[in-house]
C-alpha cells in the first residue's frame, strides 16, 4: 500500500494538535424548559431582591446596577445555555460568555437525570477548586452526548484510551 503524496500546492492533512477544530455536536438548553418551577422561583427571587434594592437605596441607578450584576451572575437561570462539543474541547455558551476546556483536562464524568458533569483534572492549585463543566441534555440528544463523552473521556469504569 502506498501513501498518496499531496499534489503541488496542496497541504497534507493536519493531525493532532494542529488539526482544525471541528464541531461534532451543538445544542442549547434552558432552565425554563428543563425546570419551569425553578425558573419561576429564580425570577421571583430576583424581583424581590430588586424591590428591596429600590426601598433600601431609593434610586433607579442602584436598581439598574443590581440588574446588571444579577443578570451576569444568574445568566444560566435567565438565558438559554448553548453547548458545543468539538474534536478538541467541550464548551458552554451563556449569553456573551464562552467557557471551554480541552478534553484532556477532564478525568471523569458523573451522570445525572438532566445532564452530565465533566470533572476537571486538577493540574494546579486553582484548578483543584474550579468547578467542572455541566452539560445539560437537549430534548432528544442524551445518547449522542454520552457517546461523544465516552469516546473522549472513557466509560465510567474505564479511562479513555484503554481497552
Amino acid at each position: 500500500m502506498t501513501k498518496d503524496k499531496p499534489k503541488a500546492g496542496e497541504q497534507p492533512p493536519k493531525s493532532g494538535a494542529f488539526a482544525p477544530e471541528v464541531t461534532l455536536l451543538k445544542w442549547s438548553s434552558s432552565l425554563m424548559r428543563r425546570k419551569p418551577k425553578t425558573f419561576l422561583a429564580g425570577v421571583a427571587a430576583t424581583l424581590v431582591g430588586l424591590v428591596l434594592v429600590w426601598f433600601a437605596f431609593g434610586s433607579a441607578i442602584y436598581v439598574i446596577l443590581a440588574v446588571l450584576l444579577l443578570g451576569g451572575a444568574l445568566a444560566p437561570v435567565y438565558f438559554p445555555q448553548g453547548f458545543v462539543l468539538t474534536n478538541k474541547k467541550a464548551c458552554q455558551v451563556v449569553f456573551f460568555s464562552r467557557e471551554g476546556f480541552r478534553w484532556q483536562d477532564f478525568d471523569e464524568y458523573r451522570l445525572f437525570d438532566d445532564g452530565v458533569y465533566l470533572h476537571l483534572r486538577p493540574t494546579d492549585m486553582r484548578m483543584r477548586y474550579l468547578k467542572g463543566l455541566m452539560l445539560y441534555f437537549g430534548p432528544s440528544n442524551r445518547e449522542q452526548v454520552l457517546d461523544l463523552i465516552r469516546q473522549r473521556i472513557g466509560t465510567l469504569d474505564q479511562p479513555a484510551g484503554q481497552t
